[in-house]
């Protein structure tokens, strides 16, 4: 009986004892020990025991190689070709390699680089690769299935550099690739479908780099990564679906830049990012759906600047840090029900920013919300909303008049306030019309009459120079109306304050002279807007309740100039 030193792992420790009892047609036996972190043993299996030896000859062969419950030790295709005097790169053929859960055991490394595998189907499903490296660099699995399912990686590096998988489907459900770094660069997947649902990618940095996907639906669904780095930078994927649902990130920097995403709908629904930087700068989401909905982006920067995208949602996330949303183009960009606890960034500085809508129904700015009302058309931003109600519309512009406040953008302010009254009050008109005809019939005096005075006369009090423009309007449209008044025939006169009584005169008179007759029209204008009221001139017969109302008029202006005035002058 032969024994081995314990292996030790935080996911993989076993021991292996070879006994020399027959097994699956093989003259050995491996026992295999796993143990827990405690060094208390979990469970036990045994295996066929199958030398590397025979397996090279099966490939001298090209005989079929069914390693299906065997325990393999040291397989190397670097030793083989070394033993065969070939170059390095030379493809090694594989026929119907089937290997369901086969043990490969090693001191150093378990070997499959440049393996051509040769079949409908090549199979790893449920095996377990020892505490080494797992090396299946440019192997070619033909175009067949590939199945890795439920496998376990122990606590060396795995790469699949530069691997080159077929048309069929390409499994690495439930698989665990243990502690080590795990390598997919310039990995090419082809026409398949890919399913990584509930894989655990382990404690090491996990490298897509530059890998590529084509036509098949793509699942990371409840997958779980260490606390590596995750790399899947410049990936190109294809127009299948692709989804990162559910996923546990974990902490480490996690980067999709320069990712290519096709035209597929992609989703990232309730996945959890843990502390480090998350990057998808200049991201492609093509022309798809793009989902984050509920996702718990941790801590650490979050960054989309100059992605691409056609639909981006972000419903329902609290976002705790600062977060890039400077997009390159997005024609929807859905922040409803999100909660903002930091910086959320739109402001274009230096590059443009391209969004066409962006609905912002229900968010809560505890932080700050950096976006300018110009240079981001957020008017157009607002109103483009296909699917929001006025109401809904008139909050979205009181939440943004509010964060411009507390930036300090008091102009930006005054802009989404006046929006938020006119969305306000076509709401309101709305909501009446909907009542009935009677309801509708009251409803649209009061909004017309509000609609003039308090908004065109003033914008809100948000713009006192067209608060004055009107009052000086107002004031010659007056002295206009005496004037005509005073020349008609038995229409109104002005009163005259002479010595020894009063007198009624038209302003007309030909001994004052048309122009002169209208400056004094101008000049009664005056003290009756500004309440003045010398008392040398006063109305007479039915011009009193025009002057009356020139008086009111007067008031109510020079009160709405000064609130609009001082408001601008405080801040």
């Amino acid at each position: 009986m032969l024994g081995s030193p314990l292996h030790e792992s935080r996911y993989l420790r076993y021991s292996v004892e070879i006994v020399d009892m027959p097994m699956h047609k093989c003259a050995q036996t491996a026992i295999v020990n796993f143990y827990d972190d405690n060094n208390k043993r979990v469970t036990s299996h045994k295996f066929g025991v199958v030398s590397k030896e025979e397996i090279y000859e099966l490939i001298d062969n090209s005989a079929t190689i069914n390693l299906n419950g065997a325990y393999v030790k040291d397989f190397s295709l670097t030793e083989y070709r070394t033993n065969k005097g070939l170059d390095d790169q030379v493809y090694i053929k594989m026929v119907d390699f089937k290997a369901r859960k086969t043990f490969f055991d090693c001191d150093t490394n378990t070997d499959f680089s440049n393996a051509e595998f040769l079949g409908d189907k090549t199979m790893f499903e449920a095996s377990i690769f020892g505490n080494g490296l797992v090396n299946f660099m440019n192997a070619n699995f033909g175009h067949g299935e590939v199945s890795f399912k439920k496998a376990k990686f122990g606590s060396g590096s795995t790469s699949f550099r530069s691997a080159k998988f077929g048309e069929g489907l390409i499994s690495f459900n439930n698989c665990n690739f243990g502690t080590g770094d795990l390598n997919f660069v310039d990995a090419d997947f082809s026409m398949g479908d890919v399913d990584y649902k509930n894989t655990y990618f382990g404690d090491g940095n996990v490298d897509f780099k530059f890998a590529k996907f084509s036509s098949g639906d793509i699942t990371f669904e409840r997958a779980s990564f260490g606390k590596g780095k995750k790399d899947f930078k410049n990936v190109e994927f294809g127009g299948g679906k692709i989804d990162f649902r559910r996923i546990e990130f974990s902490d480490g920097d996690v980067s999709f830049e320069g990712v290519e995403f096709g035209d597929g709908k992609v989703s990232f629904r309730s996945s959890v990012f843990g502390a480090g930087h998350k990057k998808f700068d200049q991201a492609d989401f093509g022309k798809g759906e793009v989902q984050f909905d509920g996702v718990d982006f941790g801590t650490g920067t979050i960054s989309f600047n100059q992605a691409k995208a056609m639909t981006l949602s972000f419903l329902g996330c609290h976002l705790n840090s600062y977060m890039d949303l400077r997009l390159g183009e997005c024609t929807l960009l859905n922040l409803k029900h999100t909660i903002v606890r930091d910086i959320l960034d739109v402001k274009p500085e230096g590059e443009k920013v391209t969004i066409k809508e962006m609905n912002l129904a229900d968010m809560r700015i505890l932080g700050r919300l950096f976006i300018n009302w110009r240079e981001n058309n957020v008017a157009d931003l607002i109103y483009s909303q296909k699917d929001t109600s006025m109401f809904q519309k008139a909050d979205q512009f009181r939440i943004l008049k509010e964060n411009f406040r507390n930036n300090g953008q008091y102009e930006d302010e005054d802009a989404a306030y006046l929006e938020f009254r006119r969305c306000e009050s076509k709401a309101i008109l709305e909501a009446s019309v909907s009542k009935g005809k009677m309801s509708a019939f009251g409803a649209y005096p009061v909004y017309y009459f509000q609609k003039y005075v308090f908004d065109y006369i003033g914008r809100y009090a948000t713009a006192p120079t067209r608060v004055l423009n009107n009052m000086m309007l107002t004031f010659f449209f007056f002295s206009v109306v005496y004037y005509f008044f005073s020349i008609s025939p038995g229409l109104f006169k002005l009163g005259h304050v002479v010595a020894g009584g009063t007198e009624t005169v038209a302003f007309t008179d030909p001994s004052l002279g048309h122009l002169a007759a209208f400056g004094n029209c101008l000049y009664y204008s005056g003290i009756t807007f500004f309440t003045i009221g010398y008392g040398d001139y006063f109305a007479s017969g039915w011009l009193k309740p025009i002057a009356v109302f020139e008086g009111f008029t007067g008031v109510f202006l020079m009160s709405y100039f000064t609130v609009a005035f001082v408001r601008k002058i405080l801040r």
